[in-house]
């Protein structure tokens, strides 16, 4: 019995064994690649995180010493700049060894040379287990790189994400420390305590949490300043006051980064990043620069941009940056919140945006699509458009608008007319144009989850921080128009009544640095409205209306026809 079931029993084939074991090998191979592959990727994070740490620390050595702790030079450069990670607009200086013994409390995964170096100097370039700085832009490289597969990496971005910003290491919790100053103890918080450096005369930093539109009583500073102080204040949230006076130093606002010399991405100090076109400048002013603070940027022609993040996780895993009707339903049912019902971005006639027919239309809204896809966002003005002159009729010349504060309102313009005039801010091979509605939906979307207003603020009653007529507040700048006539006063303050500002004249209606989105002005978009006629969508509310009868979500309807004291636009730029 047993015999029989022996012999009937089903054996395994050569075949069978040899497939068992062609899979087993396949497997193991996948397996020792993924654990090599793996591998490769925490060597690199290693180095990564080592530049971060020696960043932070080499800073706060800057702060108080005021130069950075490095003086042997290295010239063992070659395969560093044939990776294309040297930037030849920042990188200009020499490159130095870094003193890790002059460092407190450091500990580095890589760097193990800089004690060889240390015994024997003359022989530096033989040396490449080390991290040198650029004495001109302080960035970090790894001599000797981190190899993954067929690249090699040696600082902690690309070449193709060459760092063209220098590094100003004179700061402490962000806050920049004075030429002419030494750090002497303190937080932002507590109040960074600083001193001249022939130790005549001492500041400390004053927190200043919420925005201001006026000088405070105990700062002793001239008329002509009070603007930038104002400015500088809102954008560093403080300032330093003197321990024996009235007296006050305020950071610089206009801080810019060098020209971008080809198109990239902008890392935040939270990880966040932003797509940056070729000759564009970032922000460096701190509640300018970082995503969620609002990331402000400028053209070649001083035209100022907000970045307005879309992201990525909204899309399904089988969207193609040519799926269009996929993703403008990832971002419609993203940013449903703010849709309305019939309103659409669909063509109409040539009267209502200028597009010749469907197709011109559809092919625009495609590479705004496509664009948004593949970038994670786009810009937006960060004002409303503007012109230096001011507009009284719709018979004025219709000049080339700017996206700049202080001009006055781009008004009485048709929707087409306005279309047309906003593509005139095209730059560096980069649409301008009208927002979609969908982009108007999505700028209201990112103001809500980066926690800057409620969707009732935006939904439902947009006066706490728009123009319009049911709400008084102070100006300290700009000007206002009371019936027929632009003024301009020192401070004035506004009536609860209808009153047009020339563009950015007060930051408490701004959010996230973009201007007058709520009130002042209703702007063009290219959305088509609900019915046949009028066919042209204005979004947002006006100064000569209250707020909670159009809040910034609000949708009219208008005539192809109108051009109207109260409708502008802002455009975006893709």
């Amino acid at each position: 019995m047993i015999n029989k079931k022996i012999n009937n029993a089903k054996g395994i084939s050569l075949v069978s064994l040899a497939i068992t074991v062609a899979i087993l090998l396949i497997l193991g191979n996948v397996l020792a690649y993924n654990i090599s592959d793996n591998l490769k990727l925490e060597k690199l994070k290693k180095m990564q995180n080592d530049i971060e740490n020696l960043r932070d620390k080499i800073s706060s050595y800057y702060s108080q010493n005021g130069k950075i702790p490095a003086n042997i030079q290295y010239t063992n450069i070659n395969q560093i700049k044939e990776a294309g990670v040297i930037s030849t607009a920042v990188d200009t200086g020499e490159f130095l060894v870094i003193d890790l013994s002059a460092i407190e409390n450091l500990t580095l995964n890589y760097g193990q040379d800089f004690e060889k170096v240390k015994q024997n100097v003359e022989n530096v370039n033989n040396y490449t287990d080390l991290y040198i700085i650029n004495s001109a832009s302080h960035n970090i490289f790894y001599v000797e790189g981190i190899k993954v597969d067929n690249d090699v990496f040696y600082t902690n971005y690309t070449a193709k994400e060459i760092d063209t910003m220098a590094i100003d290491l004179r700061y402490v919790d962000n806050i920049k420390i004075p030429d002419g100053y030494y750090y002497v103890s303190g937080t932002k918080e507590t109040g960074i305590h600083i001193k001249s450096n022939d130790n005549t005369k001492e500041y400390i930093w004053a927190v200043n949490s919420s925005k201001i539109d006026t000088v405070p009583n105990n700062v002793d500073i001239t008329t002509s300043e009070k603007e930038d102080f104002v400015k500088s204040v809102n954008g560093y949230n403080g300032y330093y006051k003197s321990t024996a006076s009235n007296d006050v130093i305020y950071l610089p606002i206009e801080n810019w980064s060098l020209v971008y010399d080809k198109e990239g991405t902008y890392q935040d100090k939270n990880g966040d990043i932003a797509y940056i076109p070729q000759g564009f400048q970032v922000s460096l002013v701190p509640d300018q620069n970082t995503i969620d603070s609002g990331l402000v940027v400028r053209d070649s022609k001083n035209n100022e941009w907000v970045w307005i993040e879309v992201p990525k996780s909204i899309y399904s895993g089988t969207t193609t940056n040519t799926s269009y009707t996929a993703i403008e339903t990832a971002m419609q049912n993203y940013a449903k919140d703010y849709r309305e019902n019939g309103y659409t971005d669909k063509f109409y006639s040539i009267e209502q945006h200028g597009f010749a027919n469907a197709t011109e239309y559809n092919n625009w809204k495609n590479s705004m699509l496509k664009s948004v896809y593949e970038k994670g966002g786009f810009y937006i003005g960060r004002y409303e458009m503007g012109t230096q002159t001011k507009r009284t009729a719709t018979t004025v010349t219709l000049t080339t608008p700017e996206i700049k504060q202080g001009l006055y309102p781009y008004n009485y313009i048709t929707c087409s007319q306005a279309q047309t005039k906003a593509k005139e801010l095209s730059t560096q091979g980069k649409q301008a144009s009208l927002m979609f509605g969908i982009q108007w939906d999505l700028v209201l979307k990112f103001i809500e989850t980066k926690g800057e207003k409620t969707q009732a603020e935006l939904k439902t009653d947009s006066s706490t921080w728009g123009n319009y007529n049911n709400v008084s507040f102070n100006l300290i700048r700009g000007k206002h128009l009371v019936g027929s006539t632009w003024n301009t006063t020192t401070t004035y303050t506004k009536p609860a009544s209808g009153i047009l500002l020339t563009t950015g004249a007060t930051t408490r209606n701004s959010t996230l640095n973009i201007y007058d989105l709520a009130g002042n002005l209703r702007e063009w978009t290219l959305e088509y409205t609900v019915a046949t006629n009028p066919p042209c969508t204005s979004q947002g509310g006006y100064y000569n209306i209250g707020g909670s009868n159009n809040p910034v979500s609000h949708r009219n309807a208008n005539a192809t026809s109108d051009s109207l004291i109260d409708v502008g636009t802002r455009p975006a730029l893709w």
